[in-house]
């Protein structure tokens, strides 16, 4: 058997697919977002990654029984993405965020389900934090971006062609709470979400951190009274 059809199986398992997920996140977010250029590239460069997006969530969500919703969530998205393409239609571009957004919250609910579940502490479920981590910048900069479609210049100050990557500087600076105020929303619903992302900054790590450490001294304690008896 030859390497590549024995990772292809590891990642099918899912043994593969939490470094797959954050190394394509992380790529995304902080190198292929700043370095595109042109909107239709940008395109482009979004269909790539969710193609890549959507192929590392398939373990973790076939895993749970959920084969419908992912063909579904997967081919609705990229019907959208290469019709916007082609129309280039403002609306198209408005589903196809609604699509987005409820699979990466699926994804990411099902990464912390396997992230916290019963185990000891490893490389994998530090990697699975960081993935949901990212996943909540990337929901929110979708969020953003929809409202910034259905509500025009009005909705934000600062932006200066309310692209995508707009909206993901945004949505990291404010889950990071280092905002430096060259963006701002002035719609209701937007500074609504900006509180919540910013809430949900400060409270993840504090809770996952908690979280994670409760866990490997739970691990210990099971660990000794095993070796003991």
């Amino acid at each position: 058997m030859n390497l590549p059809t024995k990772w292809a199986k590891k990642f099918l398992s899912g043994k593969e697919s939490f470094p797959f997920q954050l190394a394509v996140l992380a790529i995304y977010i902080f190198i292929g977002i700043p370095l595109a250029k042109g909107i239709y590239i940008n395109e482009i460069l979004i269909l790539i990654f969710y193609f890549l997006l959507l192929s590392g969530g398939i373990p973790f969500l076939k895993s749970k029984g959920k084969t419908g919703i992912i063909l579904f969530l997967t081919l609705m998205p990229f019907s959208f993405l290469l019709m916007y393409l082609i129309l280039d239609s403002v609306w198209l571009k408005f589903v196809t965020n609604i699509f987005l957004i409820v699979y990466c919250v699926l994804l990411g609910t099902v990464n912390l389900i396997r992230t916290f579940s019963g185990g000891s502490i490893n490389a994998h479920r530090v990697q699975g934090a960081i993935i949901v981590y990212l996943l909540v910048d990337f929901v929110f900069a979708l969020c953003y971006d929809s409202i910034y479609l259905v509500y025009g210049k009005s909705a934000f100050n600062g932006l200066v062609v309310g692209s995508r990557q707009e909206c993901m500087y945004f949505s990291l600076s404010t889950l990071t709470t280092s905002a430096y105020g060259d963006i701002t929303p002035l719609n209701a619903l937007a500074r609504s979400l900006a509180n919540l992302e910013a809430l949900t900054g400060q409270l993840y790590p504090a809770i996952l951190i908690a979280r994670l450490v409760s866990m490997e001294m739970t691990e210990e304690k099971i660990s000794r009274k095993t070796g003991r008896e």
